[in-house]
């Protein structure tokens, strides 16, 4: 397949994609976190490499044809964020609805919370039960977690991505040859033009001036030096510094979540034959 659709140039879906696009149940929301693990935890009392969650992007779109709607967490204080970043998600998804993720990593991190819950006996039963119900927590537990990278890699294609299937890869491929989707609303913001060339949205997000030095976080490894600066940077108590690193990594997350938004916008417009 891709042999073929790059030589003609062309994106490929597989004849069982739009079936199964069509199985997800409304609301669907698009998840992303971002996490750490420290060679020397944060905090007292955590093993080595423990799994941290210091924050989540969220985009919900209610029922077919209706925009996205975005929420977000982010640990603001020094405390583990662990519990609180798993209830607020839960309180923000409920118990309805299609969950999208982009590979293994978010069912990932929400085993670990709910092991940690154990190990710590965190007595949130309402939040352990929805943990269970929501994640693969072990062969007997079924997830509502959907990967969109795993149906990309069996039945999407587009000659651009050569191949790779991040969605670093996949959202510049369908973001600069669909001009139709710079024409939506809630997508205006991303679009940027140099020299005639549409730049990934990841190039467009705006840079932010930290103690005389632009900054901008495009990518997981930025996210986790900022929350590192956040934490125990020389400037942590620096309120002003400090609310310039939550925005940057507010605007990063919330372009994670909102790229799958538009490989799943995409993908519809496809099977509905470009309309």
């Amino acid at each position: 397949v891709q042999l073929e659709h790059t030589n003609k140039n062309t994106e490929w879906i597989s004849e069982r994609l739009p079936s199964i696009l069509a199985k997800f149940q409304y609301p669907l929301h698009f998840i992303d976190f971002e996490t750490s693990r420290m060679t020397v935890p944060y905090h007292a009392g955590m093993r080595p490499f423990e799994q941290v969650a210091f924050q989540w992007s969220c985009h919900t779109i209610s029922q077919p044809g209706e925009p996205p709607i975005h929420s977000d967490w982010l640990a603001l204080s020094n405390t583990f964020p662990n519990f609180s970043f798993a209830r607020a998600l839960m309180e923000q998804i409920g118990d309805r609805g299609t969950i999208f993720t982009w590979a293994p990593h978010e069912n990932n991190v929400l085993k670990d919370i709910y092991a940690q819950m154990e190990a710590y006996d965190c007595s949130d039963r309402e939040l352990k039960t929805w943990l269970l119900n929501t994640a693969k927590i072990d062969r007997h537990s079924k997830s509502r977690l959907v990967d969109l990278n795993a149906l990309t890699i069996q039945h999407y294609f587009h000659p651009l991505m050569k191949g790779r299937t991040s969605l670093k890869n996949v959202l510049p491929a369908i973001w600069t040859t669909n001009p139709y989707l710079h024409k939506l609303p809630w997508l205006t913001a991303y679009l940027k033009e140099v020299d005639g060339n549409i730049l990934n949205p990841y190039e467009v997000l705006p840079k932010m001036e930290i103690l005389g030095k632009p900054v901008v976080i495009n990518e997981g490894t930025g996210a986790m030096l900022a929350y590192q600066e956040i934490l125990h940077g020389q400037d942590r108590d620096r309120p002003e510094v400090i609310a310039k690193w939550h925005e940057l990594l507010r605007q990063y997350c919330c372009l994670d979540t909102m790229a799958m938004v538009i490989v799943w916008t995409h993908w519809g417009y496809l099977v509905s034959g470009g309309e």
